[in-house]
């Protein structure tokens, strides 16, 4: 159980780095834009008018959709993406208004539950605004893959989108995704190792208590109990190592704490083994016709025909 000790040695380090406040805000991402030479942030190029109108129509299309129920509001998602994705093809020489045009029509195909078109927008955002749209672009087209089953393409989709910056809320959910599919392949191993770099990487804690949830799970699922447990004691350290924060910050933390559902899955799989440990006692006092057993009854009985 090596890889059990490793893990309990190196989670107990981690605690003092997660718990600095939880504000609901990711550790600050690297600047929007380049910085000049000068030191000043670079404005980003202004969009041009005809650029300003064509997205502003677009807009009133996604707008009709409030309001609609059924298929008249599917169609109209599908007449806004559509709206959408002309100015995309329009304003290619205008990288920040396609960029803007591309996120906004994949927001709407996922709504219209064409998960391949919002895979393509959320891509050409990232492609046409990386400053912009670079990791929130891939971390939705790694979703719409994921959801399309396309198990290995969401996986480096993930790996790609946390790399861009891996402070950010965008980086730890795909970590946490990227686990969670290997879980599902039974790569239980690997999701573990997944997992306890989200828990080391999470940039707030709240979403440190959220990773441990999940690797206390994976370990259940292991086998290993104690490793759950462990992690499990580690999310308490990092709500206590919060309680100079704001009283609602540290009453949140509380709530999430409490509320992992690794916990019931740690009593269940507890209860499981303490079953598993009884019924084999049982069984051995019915093969020695223990007192009180179904074999006891039997001997009894044993004696009695004697006894005729």
């Amino acid at each position: 159980m090596n890889v059990t000790k490793t893990v309990l040695v190196w989670l107990s380090l981690v605690g003092c780095a997660l718990a600095q406040g939880d504000t609901g805000t990711p550790v600050p991402s690297a600047p929007a834009h380049d910085e000049a030479s000068s030191g000043e942030v670079a404005s980003p190029p202004r969009l041009s008018d005809a650029a300003r109108a064509a997205l502003s129509r677009a807009k009133g299309s996604s707008q009709a959709v409030r309001g609609l129920r059924g298929p008249e509001r599917t169609r109209a998602l599908e007449l806004a993406a559509v709206a959408y994705d002309k100015v995309v093809a329009d304003f290619t020489d205008e990288p920040r208004a396609a960029g803007a045009a591309a996120w906004a029509a994949a927001l709407l195909w996922r709504s219209h539950g064409s998960l391949a078109l919002a895979e393509q927008d959320y891509l050409r955002a990232a492609k046409c605004d990386p400053q912009q749209n670079g990791q929130r672009g891939l971390l939705g087209a790694a979703d719409m893959q994921r959801r399309q089953h396309r198990v290995e393409e969401a996986m480096k989709t993930y790996v790609d989108c946390e790399k861009i910056d891996p402070r950010t809320t965008r980086a730890q959910d795909a970590r946490l995704w990227l686990a969670r599919m290997l879980l599902d392949q039974d790569q239980v191993d690997a999701a573990i190792e997944r997992f306890q770099l989200a828990l080391e990487s999470a940039p707030t804690p709240s979403q440190a208590i959220d990773a441990a949830d999940f690797l206390a799970k994976a370990w259940i699922q292991k086998g290993d109990l104690d490793a759950a447990q462990f992690v499990i004691e580690h999310a308490e350290q990092i709500v206590l190592q919060a309680a100079d924060e704001a009283p609602e910050v540290v009453s949140r933390l509380e709530r999430a704490c409490d509320g992992m559902s690794a916990r019931r899955a740690l009593q269940r799989a507890r209860d499981e083994a303490n079953g598993a440990a009884q019924d084999a006692v049982r069984f051995d006092q019915q093969q020695r016709g223990g007192c009180g057993t179904t074999g006891g009854g039997a001997a009894g009985g044993g004696d009695g025909v004697r006894r005729r």
